[in-house]
């Protein structure tokens, strides 16, 4: 743990952890454009469910793009939990949020490892079993790390704005839709959302030098 930490350390010195967010959306979103444009027989985000884009040929892009993008947001998930400190904040609360977040990125990779492929039904199993852990750790690190917010805007001025800790909430329950309706475009708008977020936390991050 102690080299982990030196490691991160060294590395969030050199680099924002913003920095690591944006790059996490940006290989994310690259290899699911990748993979919708090469789809075979075109991809419809009313009826192909986001984990089809694993399949087929162009699935290596969705599936590396997944895994890539989750190792590089991890430092990013580093710097956030740092940012509160711990203080000022609930300590409990802080340790989730960064439980809840490794664990959502940890089962955010194996989603990539273990595309959703029918015919083999442990690897579908495996795979529909990380991808509902991944949105329920992320619905919980993204309420943790709201309250965080809510907590640290009263403090010294508040690093964080009320609007990021409410956007928080508002993703959280589009991943909770999607464990309710598991619809293709109930998938989509939770992916969209959570981007949003993680570029608005890291453009704010970088701002604001935190």
């Amino acid at each position: 743990m102690e080299i982990q930490k030196k490691i991160f350390d060294r590395l969030l010195t050199i680099i924002p952890g913003g920095v690591f967010g944006i790059l996490s959306c940006a290989i994310a979103l690259t290899g699911d454009f990748i993979s919708i444009i090469l789809f075979p027989g075109g991809y419809n985000f009313f009826e192909n469910m986001i984990s089809e884009l694993g399949l087929g040929p162009s699935g290596i892009f969705f599936n590396l793009g997944l895994i890539i993008s989750g190792i590089v947001g991890t430092p990013y998930y580093i710097n956030l939990y740092r940012s509160f400190d711990k203080q000022t904040v609930n300590p409990i609360v802080r340790k989730c949020s960064l439980i809840f977040a490794l664990i959502s990125i940890f089962t955010f990779i194996s989603v990539g490892i273990f595309p959703s492929i029918e015919d083999n039904y442990i690897i579908f199993v495996t795979h529909g079993t990380f991808a509902f852990l991944s949105f329920l750790s992320g619905i919980l690190y993204l309420i943790s790390f709201s309250i965080l917010m809510l907590m640290g805007s009263n403090v010294n001025g508040g690093k964080y704005s009320k609007f990021i800790a409410c956007q928080g909430f508002i993703v959280a329950g589009t991943y909770l839709l999607i464990l309710f309706t598991w619809l293709p475009i109930t998938e989509w708008i939770g992916t969209f959302a959570i981007i949003s977020w993680i570029i608005a936390n890291s453009i704010y991050m970088i701002y604001h030098k935190l």
